[in-house]
């Protein structure tokens, strides 16, 4: 039992962080994607479209970092979780954040007021699994239910998400200096779900080390420290990784593109080649390469998200390609088609395609 936490609601929190930021001139520009990224006695990034901003220092706060190819990612590894959000009676429940022990765990928390009738929300989350390993989502969300439902007095499912968490090795997020790269750069990564109270951490370390103060934190978050006692699971969550490039000689999901139903996206064979195909719910269908820029894994269909996840390094891209989160920084690689027609059956009837 941890007394004297809060809980915040994280948009208001959002709010308030940006004001501040912005009475203290500080400047937010959305919509600019990072292309480059470099450190040394001159940092700077240059934006897609080819502007650059330079700074005394850089930081690199992007859930997983997009600038470091090889080591962070070797120490954490991304998994998908998945959350209910039930209708309970006001007050049955005091609010409070519970784990329990279970593989994989489930965690639950109370939204009060924000459910029907301003009843409260009971939010159930579990049912893990590693990123682009699974794509059962519906069975996850009722599998959550059924246990809320063994434990709480709780009405019908209202909402019902999955989410990406970035878990490290030995359990502790990594704040600090970018491990073997150029001075000046730092990362915040290795959340395990707890963004929140990360984030807040990574600004009390990060300010100091930038000004060149000591931090009494920062030992304990550095991205260069080793595994220690978690290095059996740092061998096995490794080698798992190198398991998830074995697609490359496994057979297809679909030997025929016409197959494909609207919704779906799978993995086709084209001689060496292996293309990520979706057919989205209009029947327009969309061929990019299925493999990830990050180190060249083979990305996965989540139905659920609509989106082409990566099993190795937790990258993940639009159906058409459009990278939405890294480690990867560019997108999945298009595939051109010739220009013709296709027809696409479903139970309504042949649907035309562009």
């Amino acid at each position: 039992r941890f007394p004297r936490q809060a809980q915040l609601h994280p948009m208001k929190y959002l709010q308030g962080l940006t004001e501040a930021f912005l009475n203290l001139g500080g400047r937010i520009h959305t919509s600019s994607h990072a292309a480059i990224i470099e450190g040394g006695d001159q940092p700077r990034v240059v934006t897609r479209e080819g502007k650059v901003v330079k700074a005394n220092a850089v930081v690199v706060a992007t859930n997983t970092p997009v600038n470091d190819r090889f080591v962070i990612h070797t120490k954490q590894t991304a998994w998908r979780s998945y959350v209910v959000a039930m209708a309970m009676a006001r007050g049955l429940q005091p609010p409070s954040l519970l784990w329990d022990t279970a593989e994989p765990y489930h965690y639950v928390r109370i939204a009060e007021g924000l459910g029907p009738d301003r009843g409260d929300l009971l939010i159930v989350g579990g049912e893990d699994h590693k990123t682009g390993t699974a794509d059962n989502a519906e069975e996850r969300f009722q599998n959550l239910a059924i246990w809320a439902r063994e434990r709480f007095s709780v009405g019908d499912v209202v909402h019902k998400w999955s989410g990406q968490v970035m878990e490290p090795v030995d359990g502790l997020a990594y704040i600090g200096k970018n491990p073997g790269g150029p001075d000046n750069v730092y990362v915040a990564t290795g959340d395990s779900g707890h963004g929140m109270t990360h984030g807040t951490i990574a600004g009390m370390i990060l300010s100091d080390l930038v000004r060149g103060i000591d931090h009494p934190w920062a030992a304990l978050y550095d991205p260069s420290r080793k595994p220690g006692r978690s290095l059996g699971e740092y061998a096995k969550e490794n080698l798992e990784n190198v398991s998830s490039y074995a697609q490359y000689v496994l057979p297809a999901e679909l030997d025929d593109r016409d197959d494909l139903r609207p919704g779906q996206g799978r993995l086709v064979r084209e001689g060496l080649a292996l293309h990520a195909v979706s057919c989205d719910e209009h029947g327009h269908v969309r061929k990019c390469s299925a493999v990830c820029p990050h180190l060249g894994a083979v990305v996965h269909y989540n139905s659920a998200e609509k989106s082409w996840d990566c099993p190795a390094h937790g990258s993940r891209f639009e159906r058409d390609g459009t990278v939405v989160n890294g480690p990867a920084n560019t997108h999945l690689k298009q595939i051109d088609e010739p220009a013709a027609e296709a027809v696409l059956v479903d139970a309504e009837g042949p649907l035309k395609l562009a």
